[in-house]
């Protein structure tokens, strides 16, 4: 009998790491959460957390010395990815419904304007505002549930 608190037996979040330009991922929003911040200088804000579906993407992993991977990390399709909210991808993630098809792509780095802190990743949100049928259906939802 294997043991269940094996390291290799371990569930971790899928989170999108955006660590090149042009990193992206594109899928169905399939929920948004909020939760509390462990950034030092943001300690107990709420922050949020949009869940996808992934439809295709990738992105270049960092790791905790900082170092982005010279390898893309291809993400799998019908696996959900973490995309963590930020002031610009919550300002853009507003018009989208869950049950929506949408696109992220890492767009540009601009130097922190604070000494210490990372750089700015600008973080482009697309969408043709299609909704995923299929995904809806088996949730048990229809469009006319999303929209009102």
């Amino acid at each position: 009998m294997s043991d269940i608190f094996d390291e290799q037996n371990q569930i971790k979040a899928n989170y999108i790491k955006w660590g090149k330009v042009a990193d992206f991922i594109s899928g169905t929003l399939i929920d948004v959460r909020e939760v509390a911040s462990n950034l030092p200088d943001k300690q107990g804000e709420m922050q949020k957390n949009y869940e996808i579906l992934v439809e295709s993407g990738s992105y270049h992993n960092i790791d905790e010395n900082k170092k982005v991977a010279a390898v893309a990390t291809s993400l799998v399709v019908g696996d959900v990815y973490i995309v963590g909210g930020k002031v610009g991808i919550d300002a853009q993630m507003r018009r989208v419904e869950i049950g929506q098809k949408i696109g992220m792509k890492f767009i540009s780095e601009n130097p922190p304007k604070t000494k210490g802190y990372n750089p700015f990743k600008l973080i482009k949100v697309y969408t043709t505002g299609e909704k995923n049928q299929e995904w809806l259906e088996k949730q048990g939802l229809s469009v006319k549930d999303i929209v009102g």
